[in-house]
């Protein structure tokens, strides 16, 4: 993750999170000083109700509940919501992270570009 962030500010291109996901990078086994670069290169998007509501939708929408996939749909509300596009959510949970997207998945090969409305998942 640290190279893809080096390479980010390299590219001039902007990462954004859901601050929800500080909450699950900051674990016992992880260097505060590292996680604090990290995060001084990412813009964190706070949880607005707006964005809750949106999260709790697409949870519904995917058949999905509880705090299993809560992150997750904060993640893909937040990716949704986001004014830069195209978008890639870069993720270990790929599965999750696509049934939650449904057709809003761009599912392009990885040499293509895909559609500007749609979101694109990555592999971590």
């Amino acid at each position: 993750m640290t190279a893809r962030l080096v390479v980010a500010a390299q590219d001039d291109v902007r990462v954004v999170i859901a601050a929800a996901t500080v909450v699950e990078a900051d674990c016992v086994g992880v260097h505060s000083a590292r996680l604090d670069w990290a995060l001084s290169r990412l813009v964190a998007v706070p949880l607005t109700q707006d964005l809750a509501r949106a999260a709790s939708n697409l949870l519904k929408s995917a058949g999905l509940h509880g705090h299993k996939y809560a992150i997750d749909a904060m993640v893909v509300a937040t990716a949704l919501a986001a004014v830069d596009k195209p978008v890639t959510v870069l993720t270990s949970d790929v599965d999750d992270i696509s049934t939650l997207l449904g057709d809003r998945l761009d599912r392009a090969d990885a040499g293509r570009t895909g559609s500007p409305v749609k979101v694109k998942v990555l592999a971590v």
